[in-house]
């Protein structure tokens, strides 16, 4: 089993860049003793970005967690922590990255910052979805975050109306307009279980997010039919440029 990698991104999720230390690799997934690359999770795609090894600039295409230690906590979602974390590159640059070297990351900041206000988008799409349909959130099945939009595919015979579409869309547009803030806190009884909060709104999430609604200017959801007891909401938003001085410390 890999050794795990210390979650940088959890602490300090607007970093730009960070030094670690090789120490593990997989064939071509590198794993290092600390990073601030997310790896894929919840729906999120992973991080990219370029790990800086003995002068070579090393592109790393996406970002994964290895086998951790399984937590069962009665008021969270099973999840692993203590995870090792692989980067991945092309087989041909594996060979530069050897156990104890001094590596840099970098990520791609942009692509990170859509991504954090994608997944923040579609928890404030699902606040408007608990105040109309309580109880939805819990029919969830599927997810997908990607940097332009979002998806949550639900298990259930009912389907959205475009009425009910409409005041879901309001709804989360007054939220968005209230420019409020958004806290991420740890579970107490394990560092590595987070939740997302905004205003009366909590879930379980590990993702990263940004912390004020000001970075979005305006949310819009549309159905897909996904047969007889399936649907999916597919939530696009528009961005305030904004998030652009955020992501670059």
């Amino acid at each position: 089993m890999f050794r795990k990698t210390e979650k940088i991104y959890y602490d300090t999720p607007y970093k730009r860049s960070i030094v670690a230390k090789v120490i593990d690799k997989k064939e071509n997934g590198i794993v290092l003793d600390r990073t601030i690359a997310y790896p894929e999770g919840g729906g999120q795609e992973g991080d990219r970005g370029v790990l800086l090894v003995d002068g070579n600039a090393v592109e790393f295409y996406d970002t994964q967690k290895g086998l951790g230690r399984t937590i069962f906590l009665d008021d969270f979602p099973t999840i692993a922590v203590d995870t090792p974390i692989m980067h991945y590159v092309k087989e041909e640059d594996a060979v530069l990255f050897e156990i104890g070297k001094e590596v840099t990351v970098t990520i791609d900041t942009l692509r990170r910052a859509k991504l954090s206000i994608a997944h923040s988008a579609i928890h404030i799409a699902l606040m408007g979805i608990e105040k109309y349909f309580p109880g939805m959130e819990e029919r969830i099945y599927g997810a997908k975050i990607k940097e332009e939009s979002a998806r949550l595919d639900f298990r259930t015979p009912y389907k959205f109306s475009q009425d009910d579409l409409a005041k879901i869309r309001d709804y989360a547009n007054e939220i968005v307009a209230q420019k409020g803030d958004i806290e991420i806190f740890r579970h107490p009884q394990e560092p590595e279980a987070l939740y997302w909060r905004l205003d009366w709104y909590t879930c379980p999430c590990g993702g990263t997010h940004i912390d004020n609604t000001e970075y979005i200017r305006s949310i819009d959801v549309r159905r897909k039919n996904l047969g007889k007891n399936g649907q999916r909401i597919n939530i696009t938003f528009a961005i305030n440029d904004l998030f652009q001085e955020k992501f670059h410390e």
